[in-house]
C-alpha cells in the first residue's frame, strides 16, 4: 500500500471517528409494555436463570432490581456524566465500567432515567459528516433517548460530543452484546 493512500485511510478512520452524533428528528419507539412487567412473582430457582441470578444477589446483600422484565434479567447502564464514566449491570452487579465522552455544554446529554429503544450495529448519523462528506459512523449504536445514543467513538478525556455518549470500542461492542431493547439507562450527575 503506498504512503499516501495509508495517509488518507489513517485521516479517514480518524475523522470519521471525530465526527458527530445522530439527531434525526423522530419521536422516540414506545416503551416495554406494562403486560412485561412482572413485579413480586417468584418461581422455583433455576440455575442460571433470572430467577435463581435475583435469588443469589438477594443472599449476598446485593440490591435485586425493583422490576424484572420476562425474560430479561435485570440489565441497566449508567453513564455519569460528571466523572466521564459508564457502569454496566446485571442484577445489581457490576460488570463493566469504563470511560465515556457525553455532550458538550454546548450539546448536552439529556438527564434521567430511560430505556433502551433500538440498536443498530452499523448505524450512521443523520446529521453529521466525516471528512469524505459521508454520514458519520456509530458503531454498536445503543438508541436511549429520541436522536440519542450510546456508540463507540473517541474520547479525549471530557465531554465532547454533539449529545451522544461514546464509549471506547471494546467496551461498547461488550455492552452493545448484553443490553436489550427495554432494559434501563440512567444519566446522572
Amino acid at each position: 500500500m503506498s504512503y499516501p493512500l495509508t495517509l488518507a485511510l489513517g485521516a479517514s478512520l480518524s475523522l470519521s471517528l471525530l465526527g458527530g452524533c445522530a439527531m434525526e428528528p423522530y419521536p422516540p419507539l414506545p416503551d416495554v409494555p406494562e403486560s412485561e412487567v412482572v413485579t413480586g412473582e417468584t418461581s422455583p430457582a433455576v440455575p442460571g436463570s433470572e430467577t435463581d441470578a435475583t435469588a443469589e444477589a438477594e443472599a449476598e446483600g446485593v440490591a435485586a432490581p425493583v422490576k424484572l422484565y420476562k425474560g430479561r434479567p435485570g440489565r441497566q447502564l449508567t453513564i455519569h456524566l460528571r466523572s466521564q464514566r459508564f457502569e454496566y449491570t446485571e442484577n445489581g452487579r457490576l460488570v463493566r465500567a469504563g470511560e465515556v465522552s457525553s455532550g458538550s455544554r454546548e450539546h448536552p446529554t439529556p438527564k434521567g432515567s430511560f430505556r433502551v429503544l433500538s440498536k443498530d450495529e452499523n448505524k450512521r448519523s443523520g446529521s453529521y459528516t466525516n471528512y469524505f462528506d459521508q454520514p458519520t459512523p456509530m458503531p454498536y449504536a445503543i438508541q436511549f433517548y429520541g436522536p440519542f445514543y450510546v456508540h463507540e467513538g473517541w474520547l479525549p478525556g471530557h465531554a465532547d460530543s454533539h449529545g451522544c455518549v461514546r464509549l471506547h470500542y471494546e467496551d461498547v461492542k461488550f455492552v452493545f452484546g448484553r443490553i436489550r431493547v427495554g432494559d434501563r439507562v440512567a444519566v446522572v450527575d
